[in-house]
């Protein structure tokens, strides 16, 4: 991913998570370099790419002066620009839509998952993910899918 980011113009980089500092990611331009920081602060990967698109979202839709830092108390201004990132990160992971389609679905079985996965070409740790994120479904369903993100 680095190396296709780099082709791209974009720096990544992997940091670990400094204790008593609640950051998955952040966004911000060195010169005219943007530059994307994950740390491994929930080490999952459905928040790892979900925080991947957030931090893109904040590159393309956003200007180079501003710095995005995740749970920092922001102005209204910049409150619209994390959810345009948010949205963004949807878009590329999981969309509204695609949410829906799935909840309309439930009871939901493993089998479901992975078939809606393969259906919306994602991975069924997302789907997991944003389900018990909006506390749809309990914390404990499923954590096989979640793998840990191993940066080299």
């Amino acid at each position: 991913m680095q190396s296709i980011c780099l082709e791209a113009g974009v720096k990544v980089v992997h940091t670990p998570c400094i204790n008593k500092a609640p950051i998955s990611g952040s966004t911000r331009w060195l010169n005219d370099t943007p530059f994307i920081q994950l740390t491994g602060r929930y080490n999952r990967n459905d928040s790892f790419w979900f925080t991947f698109f957030h931090e893109a979202g904040h590159i393309l839709l956003h200007g180079k002066k501003d710095i995005f830092l995740e749970k920092v108390e922001y102005s209204d201004k910049d409150l619209i620009k994390e959810k345009e990132a948010d949205d963004f990160a949807c878009k590329w992971t999981l969309t509204d839509d695609e949410e829906a389609e799935i909840l309309a679905a439930a009871p939901l079985e493993e089998d479901d998952i992975r078939n809606f996965a393969e259906q919306f070409n994602t991975h069924p740790a997302i789907i997991i993910g944003r389900l018990q994120h909006k506390k749809l479904i309990p914390y404990s369903l499923d954590r096989e899918y979640f793998e840990p993100v191993i940066f080299e």
